[in-house]
């Protein structure tokens, strides 16, 4: 869906924009979760889409042992990316750089594995970058993602006005297994229950275990974001993503959006 930004900043802008370092609902957990059923060990090869900070792409290589490379659109987030990995002492094993999720720069079956965590709806056209995952993993390998999923049908004027809010575009269940399958994924299992609770869209911090989505940010980091906002977006920016976030942790609690995690092959 093409956004007309009625609703900027939206909450991934917010995110964005705070220069805070968060993951995605669910945390780690998820990331070790979609790390074992991708059955990552050492020397295999790992595309991770969308990398942003580069938090999972280092937490691969270190718990797995394999060789990965980050790719984002974003030359700040693939910047900072490499930057942690070089302190983390995994220059050689993590690498970075610049794509787009929709035309990936990378070779057809070049990789083991592709992954793409909370990613796959931002863009415009969440089928193209289905499709260029599949493309560059070998044939046999495996591609997983996991994306804000509904867990009850809404009109389509709901569910475009959330995606305006939020800044990314969930799916029906359904939805995002016709989409992975038109890629040409195989073998699709998922997981989607043990993920939408929303306790676990307030698992965003490595460092902080909270219960409510109020305490993901300290008061300090929600001022520094919010005069931040301003500085781009003006009053008018301040107002929008306050009435964003809380439509969308409403949304949350009413129990019409949840997560899933999806794993399969080509």
């Amino acid at each position: 869906m093409k956004r007309k930004g009625i609703y900027r900043p939206t909450v991934e802008d917010a995110i964005e924009i705070g220069g805070i370092e968060t993951l995605h609902p669910g945390g780690f957990a998820l990331t070790r979760r979609t790390a074992e059923l991708a059955e990552l060990k050492e020397g295999l090869k790992i595309l991770d889409v969308s990398s942003g900070r580069g938090t999972q792409s280092i937490y691969y290589s270190k718990e797995f042992g394999v060789d990965v490379t980050g790719v984002d659109i974003s030359e700040e987030m693939v910047k900072t990316a490499a930057s942690s990995a070089r302190k983390a002492g995994f220059g050689k094993s993590v690498q970075f750089r610049i794509g787009d999720s929709q035309s990936l720069p990378f070779d057809d079956n070049s990789f083991d594995v592709v992954i793409n965590e909370c990613a796959v709806g931002i863009p415009d056209d969440s089928q193209k970058v289905l499709n260029e995952m599949v493309r560059v993993v070998k044939p046999g390998g495996r591609i997983l993602i996991h994306e804000s999923t509904w867990k009850v049908k809404l009109s389509n004027g709901e569910r475009d006005e959330f995606a305006e809010r939020y800044g990314t575009t969930p799916l029906e269940l359904g939805e995002w297994l016709q989409m992975l399958e038109k890629a040409g994924v195989k073998n699709i299992v998922y997981e989607f229950e043990q993920w939408s609770k929303p306790e676990m869209f307030w698992k965003i911090r490595k460092d902080r275990d909270v219960k409510h989505w109020f305490f993901t940010m300290t008061i300090p980091e929600k001022l520094t974001t919010m005069a931040r906002i301003f500085a781009k977006y003006g009053l008018k920016g301040v107002v929008t993503i306050m009435t964003n976030e809380r439509a969308f942790y409403r949304t949350i609690l009413q129990g019409k959006l949840g997560y899933a995690l999806f794993k399969g092959v080509k």
